[in-house]
């Protein structure tokens, strides 16, 4: 966008730049440029509406009092309409200056109506007013249709561009709009009165006027844009956008006219933009923003990701692009990222540490300090609106223990992600000693605070199971103190979701004390061996001397700070694990208590309590990913031979086809035909947890919105969410999936890290159509006629080289670090012909599991018994084989094919720096090549591992030239 001019007191125009500030000279300039459009004051507009009306019905009622008629009873509601009549009638003395008085404040309420109009128009806003683009190019040859509609497009895909636009009338919506159409030279003063007032009467709230032009130098196409506002005397706001093609410089227009409209609005106010209300938000923010929602939309998450990145440059304190930001991490399964995503958003322009001073805020605290407390607490909460939303989900994320300390303890990093990862966890580590030290002062080798951040550094780098202990108490803690706020967010305006207090309470009283039990009995199984990290691997066994003192228990690290009611409830359920189905209920009904009983519980609440069913399910489940502990205790052996025992007696593996009991044996000419087998009856621990995970699943379904809304819990509830991970192995869960999502397809079962799978199958993807895409572009490249052009193949070539030297990166990580993925598809996109790239739908969505196809799945047998094969042990086949073909790539075909590649434009400058010319059989030759390695790799793999389902899609071809 262009720097505005502003005039000094001498007259001289300057640039904004010109009083641009530093650190040194801060100022009135150091403040962000007013939008260009005028602001709408709606409340001022509506003051003066209600101001003037009043004013005109009480002085129309004291002319009504004052000339009541004959036998007209005195009341207030005809008094309105007796000074009207008295007014426009010839009977009775009436003053002149009366009537000039009632004309002149019905002009003033009229403008006072006309002036909320506009300002109702502008900030809705309203509707837009896009002309016909005019042509200024020499040929006029431009598409001019085409590009106004690709404009209104974008423009409506931000619910700015209504319905109508265009130099055409709207339909008719008022008695107004019907009454314009009467003839003019009827002579009837009235009709004239009613034909002027729609004249009068704003329907729009912008206008947009285009012009198309063309120019010698690149970009060559451009689209001169003016937006005009009805509001405040008419000011206008003008850009020149250029792009390499037509659609380009459109698309760029429709972005800043969107940017320079949008804080203006109504839509300038809600998230992520309410930072930039009233501001001049940049265009290039705007469009990248839009980008990333376009592309995350179509879950091209490498591209979303690298477009949010953008976005955040530019705009590095909005909270709310970082939760979209950490949203999409968690879609590609890199958990531990969004938890530091989340992590940087919380402290984000907070001043002193005032966020890890108020998590660890007592209620007696805040009782003797109550108004400082209640008062700091709403500024934070005015100031931040999407607090409530952002730490219920850093909540949650750092609860997710069994994904975050995998991820935080994993070494499998190679080149720049495994050097991210280090400075990461070293960030994450420095935080989270500093705010959450008060949790480990109970299991510190000594007393003091010093110690405690001492030994939480020393887990957070050495213990596992300690460390998930760490991140469940700091979790609970927490969702506690974001209970006590959400009280408060009532009285702030815009802080309203999903997160309701029936859904803190149970996550509060239930959910996190549940899954503290489990990594309480898992750390208890090592032996309490972040106690005595030195002599772990003695001859006792590895236990202590004695247990640590629950968070919970009098005298634990959490006594302190919770009140006592939920501090019991909490300590009965971290108690016991594997939880029974009794205890469970009771706390689950106890925490959905409702003290209005005409609101019944919502979707949300009953997607928790599913979600909290069958996390308990994993009590009775033994962990398929890790061995049995070398060193455990007689309870935690105890506790691991009973979910062996239990794993056994389930059909955990199910078959690809859920087996169901008939309701009656077959009939046969013989007699009654013996009834089919019957599935493995679940244990009486287990029926009533699945039972009750699979009813609340039902109810949270039912209760949804719109289809559209079922839709979105269907990824959440088939693939995505952990807690369900154990349920999901189980025949009632099948057959819920098969009632409530039918499939025309074979219901294949599901590890419990569907995302692993998916991950491997985008990457086998992206690589395969890469590869066919360059090999059919270096083909092109080689077909008559071809002007060989030295200078043109030496960049292509250095294209090629950068492309080869991007995929030899991918295939050592195997394709696990989403950059590497993101500049091989920028460099392709370079390379290919953006009209082949539209064609093959490049880059490929990251799949859904649903349409994969496992190699290997057809040997999961259907007749209701074991499958040859674990589900897991075929999903990580799977991955091996993309891996070892990932390996071979690296190993034969990508090295040698980038030094070809540099080989050939090595010889390529030696012959212009000789002045040789280059033969038409040499460039084809090179061609050939190059086109014959993409060719290598896009066969290698295809050769085997997961298939993505692509029915419906056209398979990827050569064009015809």
């Amino acid at each position: 966008m262009p720097h505005r001019a502003r005039r000094t007191s001498h007259g001289i125009q300057r640039s904004e730049q010109w009083e641009q500030p530093t650190p040194r000279r801060i100022g009135r300039e150091s403040r962000a440029a007013p939008a260009a459009l005028p602001m709408p004051r709606t409340w001022r507009a509506l003051g003066w509406q209600l101001v003037a009306t009043l004013t005109l019905i009480g002085a129309l009622v004291w002319i009504g009092r004052a000339h009541l008629r004959a036998g007209r009873p005195d009341t207030w509601l005809l008094s309105p309409l007796d000074g009207l009549a008295s007014a426009l009638g010839a009977d009775g003395p009436h003053p002149m200056r009366q009537r000039l008085g009632l004309i002149l404040l019905a002009l003033i309420c009229f403008a006072a109506w006309r002036h909320r109009r506009r300002v109702r128009l502008a900030y809705r806003p309203g509707p837009v007013d896009v002309h016909e683009f005019t042509d200024a190019t020499p040929d006029r040859s431009a598409p001019v249709d085409d590009l106004k509609s690709q404009f209104c497009q974008r423009l409506s895909e931000t619910h700015i561009y209504p319905p109508y636009a265009g130099p055409a009338d709207p339909p008719p919506e008022s008695f107004l709009d019907v009454a314009s159409g009467v003839d003019p030279r009827s002579g009837n003063p009235l009709a004239i009165l009613l034909q002027m007032l729609p004249r009068l009467w704003p329907k729009i709230g912008y206008r947009v006027t285009g012009v198309l032009q063309v120019r010698a130098q690149e970009p060559c196409y451009g689209v001169s844009a003016t937006v005009t506002s009805f509001l405040g005397g008419g000011r206008s706001a003008m850009t020149t956008q250029w792009g390499t093609t037509w659609e380009e410089a459109t698309r760029r227009t429709a972005y800043w006219v969107l940017a320079t409209i949008l804080p203006v609005t109504r839509l300038g106010r809600a998230a992520p933009w309410r930072n930039w209300c009233g501001r001049e938000l940049p265009a290039a923010l705007f469009a990248a923003y839009n980008k990333g929602k376009e592309s995350q939309d179509r879950r091209q998450f490498d591209e979303a990701l690298r477009h949010y990145g953008e976005a955040l440059r530019l705009d590095p304190f909005n909270a709310d692009l970082r939760v979209m930001v950490a949203s999409v991490q968690e879609e590609m399964g890199l958990f531990l990222d969004a938890l530091d995503t989340y992590q940087s958003a919380l402290v984000l322009r907070e001043q002193g540490g005032w966020y890890d001073d108020h998590v660890w805020t007592t209620r007696t605290d805040r009782l003797r300090h109550l108004p400082r407390h209640v008062i700091g607490t709403l500024r934070y909460l005015r100031r931040r609106p999407d607090s409530i939303k952002l730490r219920y989900q850093y909540a949650c994320t750092l609860a997710y223990t069994e994904r975050t300390v995998h991820q935080w303890f994993k070494q499998d990093g190679v080149g720049d992600r495994e050097k991210i990862r280090r400075q990461m966890r070293e960030r994450l580590e420095k935080a989270f000693v500093d705010r959450y030290w008060p949790v480990v002062v109970t299991f510190a080798d000594g007393p003091g605070e010093p110690a405690a951040k001492e030994w939480l550094r020393r887990v957070l780098r050495e213990c596992p199971e300690a460390t998930r202990v760490v991140f469940q108490i700091a979790a609970a803690q927490e969702l506690y103190r974001l209970r006590e706020d959400a009280a408060l967010a009532r009285f702030v305006r815009a802080t309203r979701s999903e997160v309701t207090h029936s859904a803190l309470l149970l996550l509060r009283d239930v959910w996190a004390p549940l899954r503290l039990a489990r990594a309480w009995h898992d750390w208890a199984a090592v032996g309490w061996q972040p106690a005595r990290l030195d002599g772990a691997a003695s001859g006792d066994g590895g236990t202590g001397p004695t247990a640590p003192v629950g968070p919970f228990d009098d005298g634990g690290c959490l006594a302190g700070w919770w009140r006592r009611g939920p501090r019991l409830r909490a300590r009965t359920l971290s108690r016991e694990w594997p939880c029974g189905g009794v205890l469970l209920d009771r706390a689950i009904r106890q925490a959905q208590r409702r003290r209005w009983p005409a609101r019944p519980p919502r979707s949300f609440d009953f997607y928790n309590a599913a979600c909290t069913y069958g996390f308990a399910l994993r009590g009775y489940f033994a962990d398929l990913e890790r061995p049995a502990p070398a060193y455990l205790s007689p309870a935690a052996r105890a506790l691991w031979r009973g979910r062996r025992l239990i794993a056994d007696a389930l059909p955990l593996a199910h078959a690809p086809r859920w087996h169901r009991r008939p309701a009656a044996p077959p009939v046969t000419p013989t007699g009654p035909a013996d009834p089919a087998p019957s599935p493995h009856p679940l244990p009486p621990p287990v029926a009533p947890l699945v039972a009750k995970a699979v009813e609340q699943l039902r109810a949270a379904l039912a209760c949804t919105e719109s289809g559209v809304a079922a839709d979105r819990l269907r990824r959440w509830i088939l693939s995505s969410e952990p807690d369900l991970a154990p349920l999901r192995r189980l025949q009632d869960f099948g057959y819920f999936e098969e009632e409530v999502y039918p499939s025309l397809n074979v219901v294949l079962p599901r590890p419990d890290k569907v995302i692993n799978s998916r991950m491997s199958a985008y990457a086998k993807e992206l690589l395969c159509q890469g590869a066919v895409l360059l090999e059919q572009t270096w083909h092109d490249r080689a077909l008559p006629p071809q002007s060989a052009d030295p200078h043109q193949f030496i960049r292509w070539l250095d294209l090629d080289a950068e492309t080869w030297d991007t995929l030899c990166r991918i295939a050592l990580d195997h394709g696990r670090y989403w950059r590497d993925r993101a500049e091989f598809i920028r460099l392709l996109r370079q390379a290919v012909d953006p009209v082949r790239i539209a064609e093959a739908r490049f880059p490929p969505s990251i799949p859904r599991y649903d349409d994969l196809c496992l190699a290997g799945a057809e040997r999961l047998v259907g007749d209701g018994s074991r499958p040859e094969e674990n589900i897991e042990r075929l999903a990580r086949h799977n991955i091996a084989l993309v891996d070892r073909r990932l390996n071979a790539i690296y190993q034969t075909v990508a090295e040698h094919a980038g030094d070809g590649s540099l080989r050939a434009r090595r010889r390529l400058v030696g012959l212009d720096f000789r002045g040789e010319p280059l033969r038409g059989d040499e460039a084809q030759g090179i061609c050939t090549r190059q086109a014959g390695r993409w060719h290598q790799v896009a066969e290698r793999m295809r050769e085997t591992g997961p298939v993505v389902d692509t029915s419906g899609l056209d398979p990827l071809r050569l064009r015809e030239r």
